[in-house]
């Protein structure tokens, strides 16, 4: 008798969850990563947006770029992470209530020449 047939999930299935293991491996190493909308046609804007500007082992740098926020309005927080690399500091603003007010607050974040990515939390 013949073993049964492997079942596999659908190749989007797959593609999405690999998608899903390298963003979330990025954000645990304090990697900036971009957002993409959800391919869904139930995705909403509404929800708890942050925007990522960097992750740094360098305490000064730290306070450097949360002091360039600050001067621009821009309310920031720290998160600190171990990384392979060691430890780091995730300096974020936010949160935000709606995917357009993240928006705004990463053009102004850019504005101030720095990174910003944007992520639903």
């Amino acid at each position: 008798v013949p073993p049964p047939p492997a079942v596999r999930p659908p190749a989007s299935a797959a593609t999405n969850s690999s998608a899903e293991a390298a963003r979330a491996r990025a954000l645990l190493e304090g990697r900036p990563v971009e957002t993409t909308p959800a391919p869904t046609a139930s995705r909403s804007d509404e929800g708890r947006f942050i925007v990522q500007v960097g992750a740094f082992s360098d305490e000064a740098k730290v306070r450097e770029i949360k002091q360039k926020l600050e001067s621009v309005g821009l309310k920031t927080y720290t998160q600190v992470v171990q990384t392979s690399a060691g430890r780091a500091t995730r300096v974020r603003v936010g949160p935000f209530a709606n995917r357009a007010d993240a928006d705004r607050a990463a053009e102004r974040v850019k504005g101030a020449n720095l990174p910003a990515a944007i992520m639903s939390m």
